[in-house]
C-alpha cells in the first residue's frame, strides 16, 4: 500500500478532488470552484502526483474516474462534510434553512421510517437530505469517527468506544404469510414447523435467534431460501407457501400490498430492542440533536403495531404507517 505523508500533503485539494469526482469535466469543475481552468488542471495534476493515480482518464468525448477515484469519491465527500460540522458554529444550525444531507445507517428494514422522516423533513427542514447507508461490520466505528451521523443497531451490539447511544423502539415478532396460505385458517406450532421459511441473512452472523429459541422449545422449522434483504421476501411469500419469522415492523408497510397477513409467532421470542448511537463528539451539536428526534418521532410512528392476532382477523383497521 502506497504510504501518504498527510503532513506534507494537501488537504485543501480533497475539495478540488470532490468536486472533479463529482463533475468529471475540468471547466465544470472550476466554474464551480471559482477558479481559472488553468487552476483547477494543476489541481488536478497535484492530486494524481499525491495519490499516485491518474484519477480521471479521457475515454472517448468524456473524463472517466479510474477505480481507485470511484472507491475515494464517497469517502472524501463523507469527509469534507464532518470537517464541515465540526467547524461549523454550534448555534449556527436552522432546521427551516439548513441543506445538510444526513447519514442513517442501519439494517434494510430502517428504511421503513424513510416515509415518515421524510415527510416531516420536508416540512421543517425543506433543503435538508438524508443518505441511507447500509449496515456493515464497521458501522458504529464510522458514526464513532463521524463518517456517519447516527446509527441504528440491536441494544445488544457491542460499542465502539467514542460513541452515545439511547433506546429507540421495540421489535415484535410475527410470521408473514399470503392471506389465503393454507396454514392461515389452522394456525399452531405444528403449521409452523411444516413449511419452508424464508431466511435473510444478516451483517451480524451467527445462528438466527429464532432457531434458538424453537431448539429451546423443542420445535424446528423447513429450510428455504437465503434472501440478502428483507424487503426481497414479499413476492416470494405472496406466490407461495413459504413463511417468514421477522420483527413485525419489517414488512408491515409492503404486507398489504402483497396481500400478506401477520400472524401471530408461535416461538417465545423477545422483542428486538434497537437503539439510536451517534458519535461522542457530536453529543452536543444542534444538528445532530434535532436528526435524533425527527428519527425517533419517525420511528416510532413508522414501527407502531397492533397485535398480530388483531392483524390478520381484522386488516382493515390497519392505521397509517403500519
Amino acid at each position: 500500500m502506497r504510504q501518504i505523508d498527510v503532513g506534507a500533503a494537501d488537504l485543501n485539494l480533497l475539495v478540488v478532488l470532490d468536486v472533479l469526482l463529482q463533475e468529471r469535466n475540468v471547466t465544470r469543475a472550476a466554474k464551480r470552484l471559482h477558479r481559472t481552468q488553468s487552476a483547477t488542471s494543476h489541481a488536478l495534476g497535484r492530486l494524481r502526483e499525491q495519490l499516485g493515480d491518474p484519477i480521471l482518464v479521457r475515454v472517448g468525448g468524456e473524463m472517466r474516474p479510474t477505480p481507485k477515484a470511484e472507491r475515494l469519491a464517497g469517502e472524501v465527500s463523507r469527509i469534507l462534510r464532518t470537517i464541515g460540522r465540526v467547524l461549523a458554529q454550534e448555534g449556527a444550525f436552522d432546521p427551516a434553512t439548513t441543506d445538510r444531507v444526513f447519514t442513517l445507517a442501519g439494517p434494510d428494514f430502517v428504511a421503513a421510517t424513510l416515509p415518515v422522516l421524510l415527510a416531516h423533513m420536508a416540512t421543517a427542514t425543506p433543503s435538508a437530505g438524508v443518505e441511507l447507508v447500509p449496515a456493515g461490520p464497521g458501522m458504529l466505528r464510522d458514526v464513532a469517527d463521524g463518517r456517519v451521523d447516527v446509527a441504528v443497531a440491536p441494544t445488544s451490539v457491542s460499542k465502539a468506544d467514542g460513541l452515545r447511544s439511547a433506546a429507540l423502539v421495540a421489535l415484535h415478532w410475527a410470521v408473514y404469510a399470503r392471506g389465503d396460505h393454507p396454514a392461515v385458517r389452522a394456525w399452531s406450532a405444528k403449521a409452523w414447523a411444516a413449511y419452508s421459511h424464508v431466511r435473510v441473512r444478516t451483517s451480524s452472523g451467527g445462528e438466527s435467534p429464532v432457531d434458538v429459541a424453537a431448539r429451546a422449545q423443542k420445535l424446528s422449522r423447513r429450510t428455504g431460501p437465503y434472501l440478502p434483504h428483507f424487503l426481497l421476501a414479499p413476492p416470494l411469500l405472496a406466490r407461495t407457501d413459504l413463511l417468514m419469522t421477522v420483527p413485525r415492523a419489517v414488512l408491515a408497510e409492503v404486507a398489504p400490498r402483497f396481500g400478506l397477513v401477520a400472524l401471530p409467532c408461535p416461538v417465545k421470542l423477545a422483542p428486538i430492542e434497537l437503539s439510536m448511537f451517534w458519535s461522542a463528539q457530536l453529543d452536543r451539536d444542534p444538528a445532530i440533536t434535532w436528526f435524533r428526534q425527527a428519527l425517533r418521532e419517525a420511528a416510532t410512528e413508522a414501527f407502531a403495531a397492533p397485535d398480530p392476532v388483531q392483524a390478520t382477523r381484522s386488516p382493515k383497521r390497519r392505521r397509517v404507517g403500519e
